[in-house]
């Protein structure tokens, strides 16, 4: 499982500056627009066809990668009054809920895209097929994280059989060439 979680950690690394890049690339998008609008009274159509795009990217590779840290968003209304292995079946059974809706997602997105692809992007220089652009990105982060719903099931149902956990089990983001514990360690 070791090596597991390194490739997994080298995607989210890589899914978290494709997302840093993306997100420069709408910002200054967006700043050549406020640009060409008001200076030179010229706007560019496809500015907004192409942000929604990105911004589209975006949030789906950061939703992978939140999972992948375990970093959604929880409501642990129910599960804060429960402990032990309780807690610890409560955790299985919604990673399997998890899992299962990714599975429906992995079945049925490609006819989805299948269909969108019958439109085409509007006013972009290049047409890029409906699907690709909703869909696409959606199918994407659904493969990656049912890739990291199994990574996590494994340790779950190993949890549940009453064997210990590896204590560095979750995903870490590692950026080489950012040092977060460094950013983290100055901010203190």
């Amino acid at each position: 499982m070791r090596s597991v979680k390194k490739v997994l950690e080298k995607i989210m690394a890589a899914e978290v500056v494709i997302g840093g890049l993306l997100i420069i690339l709408m910002v200054g998008i967006m700043v050549l627009e406020v640009i060409m609008r008001y200076i030179f009274n010229n706007s560019i159509i496809w500015v907004q066809e192409f942000v929604i795009m990105v911004f589209i990217w975006i949030t789906m590779l950061g939703s992978s990668a939140a999972l992948m840290t375990k970093t959604h968003v929880t409501i642990t209304t129910f599960s804060q009054f429960i402990s032990g292995k309780g807690k610890a079946a409560l955790q299985l059974l919604i990673s399997f809920v998890i899992f299962g809706v990714l599975i429906y997602l992995a079945l049925y997105l490609p006819e989805s895209i299948r269909i969108q692809n019958k439109t085409f992007t509007s006013s972009m220089p290049i047409n890029i097929a409906k699907g690709h652009y909703y869909s696409t990105p959606l199918f994407c982060a659904v493969i990656l994280m049912l890739i990291t719903q199994l990574y996590y099931l494994y340790y779950e149902i190993i949890h549940i059989a009453g064997k210990k956990l590896p204590d560095d089990y979750i995903l870490q983001l590692n950026i080489p060439f950012l040092r977060i514990k460094d950013v983290e360690e100055d901010a203190v």
